[in-house]
């Protein structure tokens, strides 16, 4: 949970990443797929890098390439 305005928002994103000391990659991405993570980055007012690490996650997961 987060303040926003004064009151008390929950995130939608449940984080399943974990964000510690991790290693930086850099890559590029369609701009499509980029202004979907910056969208919800706002909305949710979190750092595109979460919504990034979420939406891979959950990605290879769904592909069985991740437990």
């Amino acid at each position: 949970m987060y303040r926003f305005g004064g009151a008390m928002k929950k995130n939608k994103l449940d984080r399943q990443v974990w964000r510690n000391n991790r290693e930086k990659i850099t890559f590029t991405l369609h701009p499509d797929i980029v202004g979907v993570i910056r969208s919800i980055a706002t909305e949710e007012d979190i750092p595109m890098s979460v919504v990034a690490d979420e939406a891979l996650y959950a990605g290879f997961k769904k592909m069985g390439r991740m437990d």
